[in-house]
This record gives C-alpha cells, sequence and structure tokens, in this order.
C-alpha cells in the first residue's frame, strides 16, 4: 500500500510540474513586435528610406532593440603627406563586422547589460570591434584604440552606426524610427528585439528587413558579383572604347 501511496505521489507531482513549466513558458517571456515594412527596394532614386517599429513593453523588464546589416569587410585609411601630396598611406580593414548597426533601448544599454554581454552580443558601438578579426600594413604604436574609435565615429557621420529614442506609451508599447541612409547595402537586415531583466537577457525574438536592388541597377549589381572577372574585362574594354570616341571627337571638333 505504501508502495501504491509513492508512486501516486510522484505521478501526481510529475503533472504539478508539468504544469508549472508549460505555464511559465507559455507566460513569462512573451514577445511582441512588429514592422511598419519588411522590404525596401533601391531603384535609382532612392534616397532613404524610413520604418517604424513598434511593439509591447514587458512589466519589470527593459527593452533593447537592435537592426543589424549583413557583415563585411570594412576599411578605414590614414593620409599622410608626403612630398607635398597627400596619400592614403596607413590602413586598417576589419572583418565580420555589420555593415549597419542600429540600437534602442528603453534605458542606457551600460546600465541595463553587463559588458561581456555587450561584447558576445555585439549591443555596443564602442565595443563592436572587440574580439573582431582585423589586419594593418602598419604596426599599431599605442594607438589601436584611436583607430577602432575613429571607425565607429565614421560609420556615426554616415548615419550607419546610431542610436534612436525608444518612446514608450503609457508604458505598455515602444515605438522606434530608423531611416536606413542612401548609399544602405542590398542585403538582409536583422531586427531584434531583447527582454532584460537583472543584467540578463530573459528573451528575444527577430524578423528581417529584406533590403534589395531592382530594375537596370539590380541586374548590372547581379551581374558584377556572379561574374566579377567577366564584368572587370566588360568595365575595361568600355573605358578604352569610350577614350577612343572621346579622342575622334576631339579631333573633329579641332
Amino acid at each position: 500500500m505504501i508502495k501504491n501511496l509513492y508512486i501516486k505521489f510522484a505521478f501526481n507531482l510529475t503533472i504539478l510540474l508539468t504544469v508549472i513549466f508549460f505555464y511559465n513558458f507559455l507566460h513569462a517571456e512573451e514577445i511582441y513586435f512588429d514592422l511598419s515594412e519588411d522590404s525596401i527596394e533601391l531603384k535609382t532614386d532612392f534616397n532613404g528610406k524610413e520604418i517604424i517599429i513598434f511593439g509591447l513593453l514587458k512589466d519589470d523588464h527593459e527593452t533593447l532593440l537592435t537592426v543589424k546589416g549583413p557583415r563585411s569587410k570594412m576599411r578605414i585609411q590614414k593620409k599622410e603627406r608626403y612630398f607635398g601630396i597627400w596619400i592614403n598611406n596607413q590602413y586598417v580593414t576589419y572583418s565580420n563586422i555589420p555593415s549597419l548597426f542600429f540600437l534602442s533601448s528603453s534605458k542606457e544599454i551600460n546600465e541595463i547589460l553587463p559588458e561581456s554581454i555587450l561584447i558576445n552580443e555585439d549591443l555596443s558601438f564602442e565595443k563592436i570591434l572587440n574580439n573582431k578579426t582585423f589586419n594593418q600594413n602598419f604596426i599599431f604604436k599605442n594607438d589601436q584604440k584611436n583607430w577602432n574609435e575613429n571607425f565607429v565615429r565614421i560609420k556615426k557621420e554616415q548615419s550607419f552606426y546610431k542610436s534612436f529614442e525608444m518612446k514608450k506609451v503609457k508604458d505598455k508599447l515602444f515605438q522606434t524610427s530608423v531611416f536606413f541612409p542612401t548609399n544602405t547595402i542590398p542585403g538582409i537586415y536583422n531586427v531584434d528585439i531583447y527582454y532584460i531583466r537583472n543584467n540578463t537577457i530573459m528573451s528575444s525574438d527577430q524578423k528581417n528587413i529584406i533590403i534589395k536592388k531592382t530594375g537596370i541597377g539590380s541586374q548590372i549589381f547581379d551581374f558584377a558579383n556572379e561574374n566579377a572577372a567577366t564584368y572587370g574585362v566588360f568595365v575595361i574594354i568600355f573605358s578604352i572604347f569610350s577614350g577612343f570616341i572621346a579622342a575622334a571627337l576631339f579631333r573633329r571638333s579641332k
């Protein structure tokens, strides 16, 4: 009889724990957010595009939003003067860097997450270059930090790295408007929302914005990427042919 009571107790306890687990799973960390648009067409007359991101806030949580563009290699250069001529003598090339990085949070980001998470998740302008591979054509002389800071500064000036105000509506909703500049590159842009509590990311969700070229510009772009060698030869031939035409017209005009 005692054995049967033990089995019954264990069975009931299993059911109770299962119910508690699924209740917490379904209700504790739900996320809802959406985009005013999830695609952008880069036409010849494209001069930038604004997209609104909105969603629900969660009680006792901070909210963080990021928009990250396709990762790529990026180079910054330093000009130096030689014999009266300014040339790009030094450069640093960073690898695996988001081509665009927008950030919006309900509170100062350094106050809601520790530095280790900011670095590992690429959630800070100032720390985004940490743990990234790079190469340079010179030896650093205690100025690597300056190069990193200049890289971030340049990207901010170009409107590719930017922080936005997260507007709250009656502490229930958030809204952020992000602007994609004129020279935004095609690709998939990740929009991530994080709920944060006690300096820990409790849950997250992601949506995508697809940015693509359209028209003749799209065909040229695709051809150049898929047939780089052929495209290069074509550009050289076209340049030579254009030079001959220009020279002929110049002689005829004399």
